[in-house]
């Protein structure tokens, strides 16, 4: 109490102990909602389709967590699922929506800001494509599955796309747009997110991801 007392203020000490007194009110709240015994979901919170959202023990998120299971769009119903494992924490404004699935695995740790949704506002790949002369709000919704594996951290502003798996123990730099498929075991950067980064089992270090140049690159590079 004196250590934060001297480093923050009086005020804030009482402030922060409202705070928490509220957050274990909440806290017992939605550990029915979900029936577990242990979690912890801030004030800002906007949670919604929670029938069909599954969490795990020990589920940690700060202010603002926007988590939406889809049912329905403009009269079209869905059936969305969200699966988050066990000891999986979410930082300040993390925003999660499915239409169709989103499985997030055990001990994931998820940075501020970060974005993990599983469709987009009209589809923009042959034969189906949506017209850029509708509104996007009006356009169908185009989903595919999310699959994040265990222990994998997100690091801030990361966005995940539909369609995307993250494989086990991975890495994702800040700001970092996932399209695709992340092998497990590896740090990736970058807009699309790429391995640049792979962990050696044998030699328990992380050691760099040799990439192939195209002929004509490497032509230019001369």
């Amino acid at each position: 109490m004196r250590t934060f007392v001297r480093h923050n203020g009086f005020l804030l000490y009482v402030a922060a102990g409202i705070e928490h007194l509220r957050g274990k009110l909440t806290g017992m709240y939605w550990s029915r909602c979900f029936g577990v015994s242990s979690i912890h979901i801030r004030k800002g919170a906007y949670l919604r389709g929670i029938r069909h959202i599954r969490i795990g023990e020990n589920f940690d998120a700060g202010r603002g967590l926007w988590m939406e299971a889809v049912t329905s769009w403009h009269g079209n119903e869905s059936k969305p699922e969200i699966q988050i494992g066990t000891n999986v924490s979410i930082s300040f404004w993390g925003h999660i929506a499915a239409l169709t699935s989103i499985r997030i695995g055990n001990g994931v740790m998820i940075g501020s800001k970060v974005t993990i949704i599983d469709h987009d506002h009209g589809r923009y790949t042959a034969p189906e494509c949506s017209s850029p002369h509708v509104a996007p709000g009006l356009r169908p919704l185009d989903a595919r599955p999310i699959v994040i594996g265990d222990n994998v951290w997100l690091a801030d502003g990361v966005v995940v796309t539909g369609g995307s798996t993250i494989g086990e123990g991975c890495v994702i730099g800040a700001n970092a747009v996932v399209r695709g498929s992340i092998p497990p075991y590896s740090i990736a950067v970058g807009i699309p997110a790429l391995p640049v980064n792979r962990y050696d089992h044998d030699l328990q270090v992380w050691i760099a991801v040799q990439r192939q140049i195209s002929p004509r690159k490497s032509a230019r590079l001369l």
